[in-house]
């Protein structure tokens, strides 16, 4: 599970455009050895996730 946690590290840092160049390199060999499936799909579960929050957080705001 420490691979997933870290591609959930990875894909949010990428998300709001932070990160160290190590980690990234990291990344690419992962990626180069298992493949870009895991990082496409936890993105759009993130990606997913996020537009929920915003939605809801604008029915609050709009109800108000």
């Amino acid at each position: 599970m420490k691979g997933l946690g870290q591609v959930f590290k990875a894909v949010a840092s990428a998300m709001i455009g932070i990160g160290k160049k190590e980690d990234l390199i990291k990344d690419f060999e992962r990626t180069e050895k298992q493949g870009p499936w895991l990082y496409i799909i936890v993105g759009l579960v993130m990606t997913a996730g996020f537009i929920i929050m915003v939605m809801t957080a604008v029915k609050f705001a709009i109800a108000s």
